[in-house]
């Protein structure tokens, strides 16, 4: 009896060891497949930033004054009542009256999805604002219908009065657009309304001659950008932190609650 036991106990504990160093094994591959996925990731967001940005230079440097003048070639008076208000969609007031429907919603319905869309625009615009107004005071762009050249800029030093590069009300849009995209993902309709949307408003401005058709892409850029940044903090500090989104007049805030 004490062999069979001494038996069992030796099979008991090489079968244990095998399983922890079979566990250990697939953790070490796990581990390794994730590490090669986010840098494929990350190789693969550089790039198309990189795309994007060599495309958005090309429009400027070789089409902008091209696209100004088609814009200009197909106006009327119906559309151009019809874009206006259409790019009113862009506005940082409709920002807030959508963020603030939204949070409010979100606590309403105890929506976990809309709660995150809420913090996603919440922090995505106070994001997309500092940036989108940095590249106006920094690059001080005029705008095509003063009649200058697509090139002329006042620089930082400027009087801060031709603003055009980038486009807040495309930046808006696509921040807002982002932030429902980002959280209904598994959505056939969400993600392509959304963009859809704030594309228009985009090309309501260059209809509009409001803005050179580089400086909307380079807002959709920056309003998309914002918002993903927001999403990366959200997914690190959700372990820790409630967020609590707020809108009081005109400002954003969100609200963190540490569980220690």
């Amino acid at each position: 009896m004490k062999t069979v036991l001494l038996f069992l106990f030796v099979f008991y504990t090489s079968t244990c060891n095998s399983q922890v160093k079979d566990s250990l094994n697939y953790d070490s591959i796990a581990n390794t497949i994730e590490t090669k996925s986010n840098k494929h990731t990350t190789v693969k967001t550089i790039a198309l930033a990189a795309g994007y940005t060599g495309a958005t230079y090309i429009c400027y440097r070789y089409f902008d004054t091209d696209i100004k003048n088609f814009a200009l070639s197909i106006q009327n008076k119906t559309v151009s009542s019809i874009t206006q208000t259409a790019e009113d969609a862009g506005l940082g007031a409709s920002s807030i009256v959508i963020t603030t429907a939204t949070a409010l919603t979100s606590i309403i319905t105890k929506d976990k999805k809309l709660q995150k869309t809420a913090i996603l625009l919440v922090g995505g615009h106070i994001i997309n604002d500092i940036v989108t107004n940095q590249f106006k005071i920094t690059f001080q762009r005029h705008r095509p219908n003063t009649g200058d050249p697509y090139n002329t800029f006042d620089w930082r030093g400027g009087p801060k009065i031709n603003l055009s590069f980038i486009s807040s009300h495309t930046s808006n849009a696509f921040a807002t657009a982002t932030a429902f995209a980002t959280v209904y993902k598994d959505s056939k309709w969400v993600p392509a309304v959304a963009y859809s949307f704030a594309s228009l408003v985009g090309l309501c401005r260059i209809y509009n001659n409001a803005h050179w058709a580089s400086d909307v892409m380079a807002g959709a850029a920056v309003g998309f950008a914002s918002v993903k940044a927001m999403n990366g903090l959200y997914n690190v500090a959700a372990k820790k932190f409630t967020f609590i989104p707020q809108v009081n007049n005109g400002h954003y805030t969100i609200s963190f609650i540490c569980a220690l």
